[in-house]
């Protein structure tokens, strides 16, 4: 909970985080404060000649409509500033936008009671403060007057004009704040039919860094924009009055979104499991990028060490430090690694239990970004759903081998197939890796023992899909291979060192036709992809999401990120259209 302030016939300031509901809220940056004056609101409200700029922009309304239509939204809050809720809600296009869109749309602000109640204070300052201002003058209406009555006098007034700028600065920052992330998060927990809520909350530049501070420390994910726009004129110079109608006709703006991310400010430990001899900065590098405050590695780590690296570090931190410690298992032996974590796992027990990732050597999530970005590409381009087809996993190594599991638990018929030409037990190491995923995983594939050209061209043939997980800097399908095939097929290479996997096939390569109904899918397209899904994991590894982080996590989540759109990334161009009439 982060601050509960109680009031006598009046809401209670009470923000704390939701339960069993996962909010997202996207901060899209106003291009104006919404004034706000809690002293004297009549005068905030009329007196400054610039509140007619207090509007938003066509720029700004083009961009939302595109937001609107291309997010898919829970609700949308605005903090309601000065203005009544009937010229929040009437005539405004930006209730429209909404409307039209049948998003619901909501003001949040400090509550109207609290606003009274906390400027009682204020109104006995402020009134000092002008009977000083008042004696001020009527000594300088005299002839001689005592310096020193004066100089107390300013020192006084000083003093009442500090504390009234500082608690107005409480009120419209801290305080205010709150309220406005209250109201976010209570119109959250009123949409029952949902576990994860998107909301838009449409925020004045200066409240933007304290709103999404105060949403992160209650676990809420925050993505911000601010509107970047550029007006460009055939004119060179800029217009007189009376030249400005031909002005506007030359005149276009470029509105495009500066979009930033979710920061944390709360420690973090990740302690880091190796089986290898050296911990890989691979996933250390990835572990502070997410925000870790520190992670400590752990090498050539077997289960007898897990145990008491585990209830070590658990212990020390407490009840409370758990939640904030998370652990990464990983090595290039996907089989040691299982047994590490199973070690960390069992070495667990309420309340000092929290959450684990296993990804050795990235081959889980590598897996994952590799089958999820077959499914999607296959989708987008029409040739039908991966889970009716046949693939064909080129390697036995740990990322072939959950691939091989992961397309076996969707349906997909999956051979995986050994390709070392040396290996004199070739085809029975593929019958046995066929029969310990049966084992291990429960899944049905077939082992296919491929060392020659011959051999993987009839796997080719077979297959609609082709997954390359072999050994880097290796080749494993050349054109002459391909030439041989008939049907559409689509490859998949995780081999960024040449030579890749497919030859031919290009490090960004995204579906491109590389040879007649031959569709490729390079190294860092998939790679791209694994990063972030590595990323996520850790992150919410780190907010205490749940207890286990492996393959099955991993797929959901690379899924989840090919389809997540949240501020769309382009650049709009709107040009000035004269109204009948004008000249």
């Amino acid at each position: 909970m982060i601050q509960v302030f109680r009031m006598i016939k009046m809401k209670v300031l009470e923000v704390k985080p939701l339960q069993k509901k996962k909010l997202t809220v996207l901060l899209m940056e106003k291009e104006y404060n919404e004034p706000f004056d809690i002293a004297d609101p009549l005068s905030a409200a009329n007196s400054n000649p610039l509140h007619a700029l207090h509007k938003p922009s066509i720029g700004f309304y083009k961009f939302l409509e595109n937001v609107v239509a291309k997010v898919n939204l829970s609700f949308a809050t605005e903090e309601l500033g000065m203005r009544s809720q009937k010229d929040f809600f009437e005539n405004t296009m930006l209730a429209e936008v909404f409307k039209k869109s049948n998003v619901p749309f909501f003001s949040v602000d400090i509550d109207e009671n609290a606003v009274m109640y906390l400027k009682t204070d204020i109104d006995k300052k402020t009134e000092q403060r002008n009977a000083v201002l008042k004696a001020l003058d009527n000594l300088s209406k005299q002839k001689a007057h005592d310096s020193t009555e004066r100089d107390y006098l300013i020192a006084y007034g000083q003093s009442l004009q500090l504390e009234i700028e500082e608690q107005e600065r409480e009120i419209n920052f801290p305080i205010r704040e709150s309220w406005i992330v209250m109201g976010i998060l209570d119109h959250a927990e009123e949409i029952t039919s949902k576990d994860e809520v998107t909301c838009l909350h449409i925020c004045s530049p200066e409240h933007i860094k304290g709103i999404k501070k105060l949403l992160e420390e209650l676990n809420v994910e925050v993505e911000t924009a601010k509107l970047s726009k550029k007006v460009i004129s055939t004119k060179a110079e800029m217009p007189s009055s009376s030249e400005l109608e031909d002005w506007l006709q030359s005149m276009q703006i470029q509105v495009k979104p500066v979009i930033g991310s979710a920061s944390e400010d709360s420690p973090y430990l990740l302690f880091y499991l190796d089986t290898d001899v050296k911990a890989s900065p691979f996933d250390i590098c990835m572990a502070y990028d997410v925000g870790y405050n520190a992670v400590i590695p752990y090498e050539n780590v077997t289960p007898e060490d897990a145990n008491s690296i585990v209830q070590d570090a658990l212990l020390s931190r407490g009840p409370k430090g758990v939640k904030h410690t998370a652990f990464l298992v990983g090595g290039k032996n996907a089989e040691r690694a299982e047994d590490v974590f199973k070690a960390v796992k069992d070495a667990m027990f309420p309340p000092f239990k929290t959450s684990i990732v296993v990804d050795p050597a990235g081959a889980y999530t590598t897996a994952a970004a590799m089958v999820a970005k077959a499914e999607s590409a296959l989708m987008k381009s029409k040739l039908g759903e991966l889970k009716d087809k046949t693939c064909a996993i080129l390697g036995t190594g740990a990322v072939g081998q959950i691939a091989a599991v992961l397309l076996a638990k969707m349906g997909c018929n999956v051979m995986i197939a050994s390709l070392n030409p040396k290996r004199v037990d070739g085809k029975e190491h593929a019958e046995n890796m066929a029969r310990l995923l049966e084992k291990d995983h429960g899944v049905q594939v077939q082992g296919v023992f491929a060392p020659t050209p011959a051999a993987k061209i009839e796997l080719l043939k077979k297959a609609d899909v082709v997954m390359c997980a072999g050994v880097k800097g290796v080749r494993l399908i050349d054109k002459e291979m391909l030439n041989e095939v008939k049907h559409i097929k689509v490859l998949l290479d995780i081999n960024a060192v040449p030579p890749f996997g497919v030859e031919g096939i290009e490090l960004k390569d995204d579906m491109k036709e590389m040879m007649p109904g031959i569709f490729t899918i390079g190294a860092l397209t998939v790679g791209n992809l694994k990063h972030k899904v590595e990323k996520e994991i850790l992150k919410e590894a780190r907010s205490n999401g749940q207890e286990v982080y492996n393959y099955n996590i991993a797929l959901p989540m690379a899924r989840k990120l090919l389809q997540k759109t949240l501020f769309p990334k382009q650049t709009l161009t709107l040009s000035y259209t004269p109204s009948t009439g004008s000249k």
